[in-house]
């Protein structure tokens, strides 16, 4: 068993019922000498306190359609990972269960000692969009996306950008992973480390993404959803613009006063 894997804690979002996913990454975990903590995920389906997080009219104005019960679960899931990243004062790493742990894994872990203080947060797989890189600890090199990656197979947290996180997440209207990557609001910095050290593996959909009909969104919510993503758009174009002109420099400040 790895020391590094006992030192962070490697926590896995799993729901109760998913043994199969939870066996697969208990085998990966096992050939990689990884010391993992199943975090058992939120049901979606079932009520959840949490839950009361969920602003339904301004989520219709900006996607166009209710949360999947999948969503929210997801929601809860992480949010209630990031209140334990903070109590305990520690960093973490938090990996979803339907992911591939690529064997370079371990070399990220013995690269985080090296990792600069001002970064709090880093997502783990690799994404085709548009990025530049920013820094590097010990062979490892973190990129700055200028488009939100997506997904949340597996990320880095560290308590500053679990309270970041956590002080503007009171209404949910956009799933998590959008959520995560508004830097000009919570002023966490979209990172990702590439090459990515997890991926996709192919299992049927449990806690988030269950196959559902879309409902009918009309003609007036597809101009409203197409106006807020643009606006988001803009919105990311201009926080990173004085990156994008004077290179890679330390993660700042969250600027007080910033809004959705």
């Amino acid at each position: 068993m790895s020391e590094l894997s006992q030192e962070i804690p490697l926590y896995v979002v799993n729901l109760a019922g998913s043994a199969e996913r939870r066996e697969s990454m208990r085998r990966q975990a096992d050939a990689l000498g990884l010391q993992l903590r199943f975090f058992e995920a939120v049901n979606g389906r079932q009520p959840h306190p949490l839950f009361a997080h969920v602003n339904a009219d301004k989520r219709l104005a900006r996607k166009g359609r209710p949360f999947r019960p999948g969503e929210i679960g997801c929601w809860a899931s992480h949010y209630l990972l990031w209140q334990q990243c903070v109590d305990s004062k520690r960093p973490m790493i938090v990996l979803e269960d339907d992911i591939v742990i690529e064997a370079d894994f371990s070399r990220l872990l013995q690269a985080l000692p090296g990792l600069p203080a001002e970064i709090g947060y880093f997502r783990l797989h690799a994404s085709d969009d548009a990025s530049r890189e920013w820094l590097r600890f010990g062979d490892q090199a973190l990129h700055r996306y200028w488009q939100s990656p997506m997904r949340t197979l597996g990320y880095y947290l560290a308590p500053r950008a679990a309270e970041r996180f956590l002080s503007h997440a009171q209404e949910w209207t956009l799933p998590v992973d959008d959520y995560m990557d508004l830097a000009w609001l919570h002023g966490v910095e979209c990172l990702g480390v590439k090459p990515g050290v997890v991926r996709d593996a192919v299992f049927a959909s449990t806690i988030r993404g269950e196959a559902m009909p879309k409902s009918e969104v009309g003609l007036k919510r597809t101009a409203m959803r197409e106006g807020y993503r643009l606006w988001l758009d803009l919105r990311r174009f201009l926080h990173d613009l004085p990156a994008r002109l004077r290179g890679p420099v330390a993660v700042p400040d969250l600027k007080p006063g910033a809004t959705t």
